[in-house]
Parts: structure tokens; C-alpha cells; sequence
């Protein structure tokens, strides 16, 4: 199932409490992708949010692995003010809860500050790599086109603690991008955690925190935008990365940070 089809589930008028589908064909180990799993908490919550209040920043913890099948997810609204909303989104699958999103919107305000943001790196087109699309790779990952132009691929025993390039959706028709999509793209990166491993091992998001930049979004699933992310930090078995996502124009979209377990 694609990922437009998945996010039918969801519109205006459900109920707050909403029985879904998790689509299979999205695996990430043994869960599926944290990118789809947070889209589908947010896609709940988008509808209930009134116009004029963008998504500013978005904290996800990933409980338990949430796999293909039915779940539910609830949505609440924490508190609404005049220019800020706080809401809350949870996914439970067999009784137990597999993932919790905490999104603050706001609306803009007037301010004398405007401080501008990097643009997209350049990088030589004769260093991009590809994912493979088949072989050791993640199930999810047949659902991106990957360009890598820094760093390299997982498994490679790398000394670099960078991992970028360019990435849009493969396979689909082209649609206008929103948030959830936004979300996927930045997830669907493998941790740059694994390019310094020399053999296969596990890791997965222990928490997800992202910040939204730009909020008018005249892009499509499959334009390419532009990702690079560092590790800042690794010991006792987690690694702190930060990461940008640029929109196809070369302006920044958003600014992530992601605390990741190594089993290695």
C-alpha cells in the first residue's frame, strides 16, 4: 500500500478515538518505519487544527514496536490559546501503547527579529550513491528514491559521522507534500549510526524531536529534497544526531534531532 492510500484512513468529522490499519509492505526490523508511524499519529491530529496555526515542532517517543495490523489511535487536544495550540496523538496496538506524539502549533507573530537559515548544500554529482532496492535493505525503503552524496552506505565501516543527499518518493504519483510526507522523508534515512558499523546490526529511534521551518509548502511528494544529518554524540550504546531537511527550492523545511539505540 502507498503511502497516499495509507493516509485515507484519516479526515475531517472522525472520531477522536479511531480504529486503523498499519499497512504491511513498510518494515523497519521488527516494527514498521518510525517515519510512517509518526505520519499516521499526525495525520489523526492535523484535522482537528484550526487554519492559521502551523505545525511548529513535533516530539515523538517510540514505546514499543507497532506492527502491520490493527491499532487505535487517540488524539486530545491539551490546551488552545490564541496563538498556541498543544495536542497530543498515541498509537496502542494489543492493548498497549507503541508510540506518543506531543506537536505544538503556533500562529505567527509580529517580531522586529528574522534570522535567516543556511540553504542547501552543494555537493559533485559524481560522489551520489544509491540505495539499493533490493538485498540486506529495509522493507520501507523500496517506498524512497535515494541520492547519497555524503557519507555512504550502512555497513560500510565508515569514519565519517555525516550521512546526506537528496530523497523523494519513488513510485507515486506526484502530490502536493504536507507535514505527514515531511515526516517520512526525514525518517526514511538509515541513523548514520549504522555507516560506521563494518556488519549488519541492530538500531532503532528511541526518541524523535522536529522542528518545522517552512510552512508553505508548494512541493510535491516527488520533487527531491535535500537531507544531511551528523552524529553529535555516541556512548553506552546511543547516539545523538541532528539533521536538516531542505525543500527542493534550497530553503530549510525543517531541523531534526533523533536519539538512537546501537546494539553494536
Amino acid at each position: 500500500m502507498q503511502f497516499d492510500q495509507v493516509m485515507q484512513q484519516f479526515a475531517a468529522g472522525k472520531p477522536d478515538t479511531l480504529d486503523i490499519t498499519v499497512p504491511g509492505q513498510w518494515g523497519q526490523g521488527r516494527a514498521v518505519f518510525g517515519g510512517l508511524a509518526a505520519a499516521l499519529a499526525m495525520a489523526h491530529l492535523l484535522p482537528v487544527i484550526p487554519q492559521g496555526m502551523p505545525l511548529r515542532s513535533v516530539s515523538v517517543s517510540f514505546v514499543a514496536p507497532l506492527n502491520a495490523g490493527a491499532a487505535v489511535v487517540k488524539r486530545r487536544i491539551l490546551r488552545q490559546g490564541k496563538s498556541v495550540i498543544q495536542a497530543t496523538a498515541e498509537i496502542e496496538q494489543d492493548g498497549q501503547v507503541a508510540l506518543v506524539l506531543l506537536a505544538s502549533f503556533g500562529a505567527a507573530r509580529d517580531s522586529a527579529f528574522r534570522l535567516t537559515a543556511d540553504v542547501a548544500p552543494q555537493w559533485p554529482q559524481q560522489q551520489v550513491l544509491s540505495l539499493p532496492k533490493h538485498g540486506p535493505a529495509p522493507e520501507f525503503t523500496r517506498h524512497f528514491d535515494y541520492r547519497i552524496a555524503q557519507g555512504t552506505l550502512p555497513f560500510a565501516g565508515s569514519s565519517q559521522r555525516v550521512l546526506g543527499g537528496d530523497i523523494r518518493m519513488a513510485g507515486y504519483e506526484s502530490q502536493q507534500a504536507g507535514i505527514p510526507e515531511l515526516l517520512a522523508l526525514v525518517d526514511a534515512w538509515p541513523p548514520v549510526s549504522l555507516t560506521l558499523l563494518n556488519q549488519p546490526a541492530p538500531a532503532s529511534s528511541l526518541t524523535w524531536t522536529i522542528e518545522f521551518i517552512a510552512h508553505d509548502l508548494p512541493f510535491t511528494n516527488t520533487d527531491w529534497w535535500r537531507y544531511l544529518a551528523e552524529i553529535e554524540y555516541g556512548s553506552d550504546g546511543y547516539h545523538h544526531i541532528a539533521a536538516k531537511l531542505w525543500q527542493p527550492d534550497g530553503k530549510l523545511a525543517a531541523i531534526s534531532r533523533q536519539t538512537v539505540t546501537v546494539f553494536a
